[in-house]
């Protein structure tokens, strides 16, 4: 009876080996693929940063500086996350600390002007 039991045992480890054997096999991925598969991955890592610089460019040079060091695809979020709360638009010099102060007045030239006029003109603002 011994016999039949180490038969038995011989037939069960070969079926465990034939077993490891399958399921490797069945989770491998030919080179070819996966060759072709990285390349695609690189080719949309690269266009994601040029869409990354091209949002970079329509930042002010000043401002460049704020935007964070992250990955292109989660930087594009960032950016467009920026711009829709106005931080790098026109909107942030209309409610800057000069706000009240308008940028497109023309200073007015004091040059013939008798010391009387040029204080009125000083209260007019």
């Amino acid at each position: 009876m011994t016999e039949q039991n180490d038969a038995n045992a011989g037939d069960k480890g070969a079926q465990k080996d034939q077993n490891i054997s399958n399921s490797n096999t069945e989770h491998m991925i030919p080179k070819s693929r996966a060759d072709a598969l990285n390349e695609k991955k690189k080719a949309a890592e690269s266009s994601l940063e040029e869409i990354a610089a091209g949002f970079i460019e329509t930042i002010p040079e000043d401002m460049r500086e704020l935007v964070p060091n992250l990955p292109p695809a989660e930087k594009i979020k960032w950016i467009q996350a920026a711009q829709k709360q106005g931080l790098f638009g026109k909107n942030q010099e209309s409610s800057g600390l000069d706000s009240k102060k308008p940028g497109d007045k023309k200073p007015i030239d004091y040059e013939g002007m008798s010391p009387q006029a040029i204080m009125a003109s000083g209260y007019k603002r």
